[in-house]
């Protein structure tokens, strides 16, 4: 699949960390059952010590008590759904206006209105779409990669995007369930949608929740279940960014009403975000960041090889002082950590117990010292 990269805008932020140790899931999850074993499951689960108490070499051990005058950092909740509302400021606006304006007379015979394809896959997908570069002209299109690039950037530490499909959803139109692991770890669907003036039923995104796909684990005979137990329907609200875990299996709900004018159907914008790479911006090159962040990080994956396996994305940011090249902060971005099956093993342990060891490897790094802030940004995955 193609990828869009972002331009380097000439910052350190947008020069991807050439690691020498591999990031790669099989390094980070491979671990013997007698490792698994030894793990203890009562490792704290909501805060660790961070940034006091750590030696020089390395971080404490994750299930040790901290003092009462350390500072501490909060282990996030796994977050597979993000909305952002008014993204793009008038970027929205515009792409609208141009998506109207070509569409908008159904009796010129233009061939600007010759380019979507209706696609139809019986009991799995019909909607019509267009390659967005197609549709929209080169400036407003690059506009609208450069702010989707710099939120996965900034967000998700996704240095890359797909290439965008512009959507319209008419009567009849609806994508079944399915999922996008293979593309990329975290979906998006940017709303075009004039959604409060709508005149037609459904067009809301379908997503499982998370508590369905482990059915079984949280089940409870006295209670029953309902869709809003089972499923998040998240409407396509003008100007609303939505990225969600491509992993989760989703779709959207069948449109009724619109039966033929696409301006009042529901229009989107989506793809995936892509490539998740570290980034560093300020006084620190990557050259210069690069030898301590490797040291670090073989430290990491070799306790994370001790721990039961986890699947999903994390992104840590953090904030490096010059002065001495100590972290003196660090905050989680993104996550969508989940535990796979192992044994007894309470899941939300296994991911309490990464997130921390993750954390307290980061924030005992060393960076050598420079004339000023350098902010790190560092995605993990696991597969």
């Amino acid at each position: 699949m193609q990828v869009t990269q972002h331009p380097d805008r000439n910052r350190n932020s947008c020069v991807a960390l050439k690691y020498n140790l591999p990031l790669k899931s099989t390094d980070l999850n491979q671990s013997t059952d007698k490792q698994r074993a030894a793990w203890p499951v009562s490792v704290c689960r909501q805060r660790f010590t961070a940034v006091q108490g750590l030696p020089e070499g390395g971080a404490t051990n994750a299930a040790a008590e901290p003092d009462s005058d350390d500072e501490y950092i909060e282990l996030p909740e796994a977050q597979h759904i993000i909305r952002e509302a008014n993204f793009g400021g008038d970027l929205v606006a515009d792409l609208r206006a141009h998506f109207e304006k070509r569409l908008g007379n159904p009796l010129e015979a233009s061939s600007e209105r010759f380019c979507f394809d209706w696609w139809h896959v019986p009991d799995q997908y019909t909607l019509l779409r267009c390659p967005a570069n197609v549709f929209f002209d080169a400036g407003l299109h690059e506009r609208l990669v450069d702010a989707l690039a710099e939120y996965g950037e900034r967000v998700l530490g996704c240095r890359g995007i797909s290439p965008l499909w512009l959507s319209v959803y008419v009567d009849g139109c609806k994508q079944e369930w399915h999922t996008d692991a293979p593309h990329g770890p975290f979906a998006f669907v940017l709303s075009l949608t004039h959604w409060e003036e709508r005149r037609f039923s459904g067009g809301e995104t379908m997503l499982l929740q998370p508590h369905v796909l482990d059915y079984w684990r949280s089940f409870d005979s006295s209670k029953g279940t309902e869709t809003p137990q089972l499923v998040t329907h998240v409407p396509p609200q003008y100007g609303q960014l939505l990225v969600f875990d491509g992993r989760i299996p989703h779709g959207v709900r069948l449109v009724e009403g619109t039966r033929g004018n696409p301006l009042d159907g529901r229009v989107v914008l989506h793809g995936w975000f892509t490539q998740p790479q570290p980034f560093i911006a300020g006084a620190l090159t990557s050259e210069e960041a690069t030898p301590a962040l490797n040291d670090c990080l073989e430290t990491l994956y070799e306790e994370l090889g001790t721990l039961p396996p986890a699947v999903g994305t994390v992104t840590v940011k953090l904030d490096v002082t010059g002065e001495t090249g100590k972290v003196t902060d660090l905050a989680f971005l993104a996550n969508t950590l989940v535990a796979r099956p192992s044994g007894a093993a309470d899941p939300e342990d296994v991911t309490q117990a990464t997130l921390a060891c993750i954390a307290q490897h980061l924030a005992a790094a060393r960076f050598p010292t420079s004339p000023g802030h350098t902010a790190i940004t560092i995605p993990l995955t696991f597969a």
